[in-house]
Protein backbone atom coordinates (compact mmCIF):
# COMPACT_ATOMS: atom_id res chain seq x y z
CA UNK A 1 0.00 0.00 0.00
CA UNK A 2 1.19 3.58 0.19
CA UNK A 3 4.01 4.66 1.93
CA UNK A 4 3.79 6.80 5.18
CA UNK A 5 4.22 10.65 4.44
CA UNK A 6 7.09 12.23 5.83
CA UNK A 7 5.04 15.51 6.26
CA UNK A 8 1.61 16.75 7.27
CA UNK A 9 -0.01 19.77 6.02
CA UNK A 10 -2.98 21.05 8.21
CA UNK A 11 -5.36 22.76 6.33
CA UNK A 12 -4.74 26.33 8.06
CA UNK A 13 -0.97 26.55 7.08
CA UNK A 14 -1.91 25.12 3.25
CA UNK A 15 -4.31 28.40 3.35
CA UNK A 16 -1.81 30.41 5.11
CA UNK A 17 0.40 29.18 1.86
CA UNK A 18 -1.97 30.36 -0.41
CA UNK A 19 -2.91 33.54 0.84
CA UNK A 20 1.18 34.90 1.64
CA UNK A 21 1.82 37.46 -1.08
CA UNK A 22 5.28 36.53 -1.94
CA UNK A 23 7.39 36.37 -4.83
CA UNK A 24 9.86 33.92 -3.85
CA UNK A 25 9.32 30.13 -4.53
CA UNK A 26 8.93 27.86 -1.66
CA UNK A 27 9.94 24.26 -1.67
CA UNK A 28 8.13 22.06 0.18
CA UNK A 29 10.95 19.23 0.67
CA UNK A 30 8.29 15.60 1.80
CA UNK A 31 11.43 13.71 1.78
CA UNK A 32 11.76 10.04 0.42
CA UNK A 33 10.50 7.58 2.22
CA UNK A 34 12.14 4.07 2.52
CA UNK A 35 11.02 1.86 -0.43
CA UNK A 36 9.30 -1.11 0.72
CA UNK A 37 7.65 -4.21 -1.43
CA UNK A 38 3.92 -3.74 -2.13
CA UNK A 39 1.96 -6.50 -2.43
CA UNK A 40 -1.88 -7.13 -4.14
CA UNK A 41 -2.55 -10.39 -3.58
CA UNK A 42 -6.65 -10.82 -3.76
CA UNK A 43 -7.61 -14.09 -4.67
CA UNK A 44 -10.96 -13.86 -6.36
CA UNK A 45 -13.32 -16.71 -7.04
CA UNK A 46 -16.61 -15.73 -8.89
CA UNK A 47 -19.92 -17.96 -8.12
CA UNK A 48 -19.96 -20.00 -11.21
CA UNK A 49 -16.28 -20.31 -12.35
CA UNK A 50 -13.35 -22.54 -12.04
CA UNK A 51 -11.26 -19.70 -9.97
CA UNK A 52 -8.22 -20.86 -12.28
CA UNK A 53 -7.28 -17.79 -13.30
CA UNK A 54 -5.41 -15.61 -10.50
CA UNK A 55 -3.11 -12.40 -10.53
CA UNK A 56 -0.82 -11.12 -8.16
CA UNK A 57 1.02 -8.17 -8.45
CA UNK A 58 4.14 -6.61 -7.37
CA UNK A 59 5.47 -3.32 -7.24
CA UNK A 60 7.86 -0.87 -4.48
CA UNK A 61 6.04 1.93 -3.28
CA UNK A 62 6.88 5.40 -4.30
CA UNK A 63 7.85 9.09 -3.14
CA UNK A 64 4.39 11.50 -2.93
CA UNK A 65 4.47 13.23 -6.02
CA UNK A 66 5.85 10.56 -8.27
CA UNK A 67 3.19 9.48 -10.81
CA UNK A 68 4.92 5.86 -11.61
CA UNK A 69 4.45 2.75 -10.20
CA UNK A 70 7.53 0.80 -9.76
CA UNK A 71 6.76 -2.81 -10.94
CA UNK A 72 8.67 -5.50 -9.57
CA UNK A 73 10.31 -8.00 -12.02
CA UNK A 74 12.17 -11.37 -11.30
CA UNK A 75 10.51 -12.38 -7.94
CA UNK A 76 9.04 -16.09 -7.45
CA UNK A 77 5.89 -16.37 -6.59
CA UNK A 78 3.41 -19.21 -5.45
CA UNK A 79 0.55 -20.28 -3.22
CA UNK A 80 0.43 -22.86 -1.26
CA UNK A 81 -2.60 -25.42 0.53
CA UNK A 82 -3.36 -26.83 3.63
CA UNK A 83 -2.80 -29.98 1.50
CA UNK A 84 0.66 -29.63 0.16
CA UNK A 85 -0.67 -28.27 -3.05
CA UNK A 86 1.15 -25.91 -4.90
CA UNK A 87 0.48 -23.24 -7.37
CA UNK A 88 2.62 -21.56 -9.29
CA UNK A 89 2.34 -17.82 -10.44
CA UNK A 90 5.23 -17.16 -13.11
CA UNK A 91 5.70 -13.43 -14.59
CA UNK A 92 3.74 -12.39 -17.23
CA UNK A 93 5.11 -11.29 -20.36
CA UNK A 94 7.56 -7.45 -20.41
CA UNK A 95 4.17 -5.86 -21.38
CA UNK A 96 2.69 -6.87 -18.04
CA UNK A 97 6.02 -6.41 -15.69
CA UNK A 98 5.24 -6.84 -12.01
CA UNK A 99 1.81 -9.23 -12.92
CA UNK A 100 2.13 -12.84 -11.76
CA UNK A 101 -0.22 -15.47 -13.11
CA UNK A 102 -1.51 -18.72 -12.56
CA UNK A 103 -3.67 -20.94 -14.61
CA UNK A 104 -4.40 -23.90 -12.36
CA UNK A 105 -5.47 -22.52 -8.95
CA UNK A 106 -7.90 -24.76 -6.90
CA UNK A 107 -9.95 -22.20 -5.01
CA UNK A 108 -11.86 -24.07 -1.88
CA UNK A 109 -14.08 -22.62 0.32
CA UNK A 110 -12.92 -22.99 4.56
CA UNK A 111 -9.58 -23.83 2.90
CA UNK A 112 -6.51 -22.09 4.39
CA UNK A 113 -3.58 -21.31 1.75
CA UNK A 114 -0.48 -19.17 2.03
CA UNK A 115 0.84 -16.94 -0.48
CA UNK A 116 5.09 -16.77 -0.42
CA UNK A 117 6.88 -14.39 -2.35
CA UNK A 118 10.79 -14.91 -2.88
CA UNK A 119 12.57 -11.62 -3.98
CA UNK A 120 15.72 -9.75 -3.95
CA UNK A 121 16.81 -12.00 -0.99
CA UNK A 122 13.74 -11.93 1.70
CA UNK A 123 11.20 -14.44 1.63
CA UNK A 124 7.52 -12.86 2.17
CA UNK A 125 4.68 -14.49 3.45
CA UNK A 126 1.19 -14.74 4.93
CA UNK A 127 -2.03 -17.03 5.50
CA UNK A 128 -5.88 -16.49 4.76
CA UNK A 129 -8.78 -18.56 4.38
CA UNK A 130 -11.17 -18.86 1.62
CA UNK A 131 -14.19 -17.15 2.87
CA UNK A 132 -17.98 -18.19 1.35
CA UNK A 133 -20.92 -15.35 0.35
CA UNK A 134 -24.49 -15.11 -0.26
CA UNK A 135 -25.61 -14.69 -3.58
CA UNK A 136 -26.85 -10.86 -4.86
CA UNK A 137 -30.20 -11.82 -5.49
CA UNK A 138 -31.71 -8.54 -6.54
CA UNK A 139 -30.54 -5.32 -6.94
CA UNK A 140 -32.54 -1.73 -7.12
CA UNK A 141 -32.56 1.98 -6.50
CA UNK A 142 -33.91 4.64 -4.40
CA UNK A 143 -33.76 8.76 -4.08
CA UNK A 144 -32.39 10.14 -0.80
CA UNK A 145 -35.21 11.79 1.25
CA UNK A 146 -32.92 15.07 1.68
CA UNK A 147 -31.03 15.43 -1.51
CA UNK A 148 -33.07 14.78 -4.90
CA UNK A 149 -30.24 14.42 -6.67
CA UNK A 150 -28.41 11.70 -4.66
CA UNK A 151 -29.45 8.19 -5.94
CA UNK A 152 -29.08 5.03 -3.32
CA UNK A 153 -27.96 1.48 -5.10
CA UNK A 154 -28.64 -1.35 -3.56
CA UNK A 155 -27.42 -5.11 -4.13
CA UNK A 156 -29.54 -7.65 -1.51
CA UNK A 157 -28.57 -10.65 -0.29
CA UNK A 158 -30.00 -13.16 2.56
CA UNK A 159 -27.29 -13.09 5.53
CA UNK A 160 -26.80 -16.41 6.91
CA UNK A 161 -28.17 -17.24 10.31
CA UNK A 162 -26.33 -17.83 13.43
CA UNK A 163 -22.57 -16.47 11.95
CA UNK A 164 -20.16 -13.44 12.43
CA UNK A 165 -19.90 -12.41 9.20
CA UNK A 166 -18.05 -9.68 6.98
CA UNK A 167 -18.39 -8.39 3.85
CA UNK A 168 -16.92 -5.76 1.16
CA UNK A 169 -19.14 -4.51 -1.48
CA UNK A 170 -17.52 -3.13 -4.67
CA UNK A 171 -19.33 -0.99 -7.28
CA UNK A 172 -18.05 -0.68 -10.68
CA UNK A 173 -18.95 1.69 -13.30
CA UNK A 174 -17.38 1.91 -16.62
CA UNK A 175 -14.90 3.96 -16.84
CA UNK A 176 -15.40 5.37 -13.51
CA UNK A 177 -13.43 2.70 -11.46
CA UNK A 178 -15.02 0.66 -8.72
CA UNK A 179 -15.27 1.61 -5.23
CA UNK A 180 -14.86 -0.51 -2.39
CA UNK A 181 -16.73 -0.41 1.03
CA UNK A 182 -16.49 -2.96 4.14
CA UNK A 183 -19.27 -3.68 6.55
CA UNK A 184 -20.46 -6.93 8.86
CA UNK A 185 -23.50 -8.06 9.80
CA UNK A 186 -23.62 -7.42 13.47
CA UNK A 187 -27.37 -5.66 13.19
CA UNK A 188 -28.49 -7.57 10.54
CA UNK A 189 -27.54 -11.52 11.18
CA UNK A 190 -29.40 -13.91 9.55
CA UNK A 191 -32.25 -11.63 7.43
CA UNK A 192 -32.56 -10.23 4.49
CA UNK A 193 -30.34 -7.42 3.77
CA UNK A 194 -28.32 -5.65 1.40
CA UNK A 195 -25.20 -3.26 0.43
CA UNK A 196 -25.75 0.34 -0.57
CA UNK A 197 -23.76 3.16 -2.37
CA UNK A 198 -25.02 6.76 -2.79
CA UNK A 199 -24.12 8.53 -5.95
CA UNK A 200 -24.67 11.83 -7.26
CA UNK A 201 -23.99 11.55 -10.82
CA UNK A 202 -26.20 8.56 -12.29
CA UNK A 203 -27.32 8.66 -15.51
CA UNK A 204 -30.59 6.78 -16.49
CA UNK A 205 -29.35 3.51 -18.32
CA UNK A 206 -26.35 3.56 -17.02
CA UNK A 207 -25.21 0.13 -15.83
CA UNK A 208 -23.48 -0.68 -12.45
CA UNK A 209 -21.76 -4.29 -11.60
CA UNK A 210 -22.17 -4.84 -7.78
CA UNK A 211 -19.92 -7.47 -6.37
CA UNK A 212 -19.68 -8.64 -2.54
CA UNK A 213 -16.70 -10.41 -1.27
CA UNK A 214 -16.29 -12.78 1.90
CA UNK A 215 -14.09 -11.40 4.02
CA UNK A 216 -12.18 -12.29 7.45
CA UNK A 217 -12.80 -10.42 10.30
CA UNK A 218 -8.63 -9.40 9.98
CA UNK A 219 -9.41 -7.88 6.24
CA UNK A 220 -11.98 -6.07 7.15
CA UNK A 221 -10.28 -4.21 10.19
CA UNK A 222 -7.54 -3.75 7.71
CA UNK A 223 -9.59 -2.10 5.38
CA UNK A 224 -11.69 -0.17 7.98
CA UNK A 225 -8.30 1.32 8.59
CA UNK A 226 -7.58 1.79 5.17
CA UNK A 227 -10.78 4.01 3.98
CA UNK A 228 -10.66 6.07 8.01
CA UNK A 229 -7.23 7.56 6.88
CA UNK A 230 -7.22 7.94 2.97
CA UNK A 231 -10.06 8.90 0.58
CA UNK A 232 -11.50 6.83 -2.12
CA UNK A 233 -10.12 9.43 -4.73
CA UNK A 234 -6.93 8.55 -4.17
CA UNK A 235 -5.15 6.92 -7.06
CA UNK A 236 -4.01 4.25 -5.83
CA UNK A 237 -2.10 1.71 -3.30
CA UNK A 238 1.16 2.79 -4.43
CA UNK A 239 2.12 6.30 -3.78
CA UNK A 240 2.34 7.85 0.61
CA UNK A 241 -0.19 6.72 2.85
CA UNK A 242 -0.70 8.92 5.70
CA UNK A 243 0.42 6.43 8.25
CA UNK A 244 1.88 2.84 8.35
CA UNK A 245 -1.01 0.12 7.62
CA UNK A 246 0.21 -3.05 8.32
CA UNK A 247 -1.46 -5.85 6.45
CA UNK A 248 -0.58 -9.38 6.66
CA UNK A 249 2.26 -9.52 4.37
CA UNK A 250 5.46 -10.58 6.49
CA UNK A 251 9.57 -10.99 6.02
CA UNK A 252 10.96 -13.95 7.21
CA UNK A 253 13.92 -12.94 7.27
CA UNK A 254 13.85 -9.91 8.58
CA UNK A 255 10.38 -8.59 9.86
CA UNK A 256 10.71 -4.97 10.19
CA UNK A 257 10.78 -5.26 6.67
CA UNK A 258 7.78 -5.79 6.22
CA UNK A 259 5.79 -5.27 2.32
CA UNK A 260 2.90 -3.44 2.32
CA UNK A 261 -0.75 -4.83 0.81
CA UNK A 262 -2.68 -7.73 1.79
CA UNK A 263 -3.34 -11.47 0.44
CA UNK A 264 -7.08 -11.72 0.62
CA UNK A 265 -8.96 -15.08 -0.63
CA UNK A 266 -13.28 -14.18 -0.89
CA UNK A 267 -15.75 -15.73 -3.19
CA UNK A 268 -17.67 -13.66 -5.10
CA UNK A 269 -21.20 -12.93 -5.83
CA UNK A 270 -21.99 -10.17 -8.72
CA UNK A 271 -25.13 -8.65 -10.16
CA UNK A 272 -25.77 -5.95 -13.05
CA UNK A 273 -28.14 -2.82 -12.34
CA UNK A 274 -29.07 -0.42 -14.88
CA UNK A 275 -30.05 2.71 -13.70
CA UNK A 276 -33.59 4.27 -13.96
Amino acid sequence: MKNKLCLLFTPIILLCLTLTSCEDVIDVDLGSSEKRLVVEASINWYKGTGGEWQVVYLSTSTDFYSNNVPRVSGAEVYITNSKGDIFEFPELSNEFRGSYGCTNFVPEIGENYTLIIRYNGNTYNATETLLPVPELVDAGQETESLLEDLIIVKGYFNDPENEVNYYMSGYNREDKGIKYAVFDDKFVNGNYTYSARIFDDLNNHEEININLYGITRQYYDYMSKIFTVTSETNVGPFQVPSADIRGNISNINNPDEFAYGYFRLSEVSTIQYTVQ
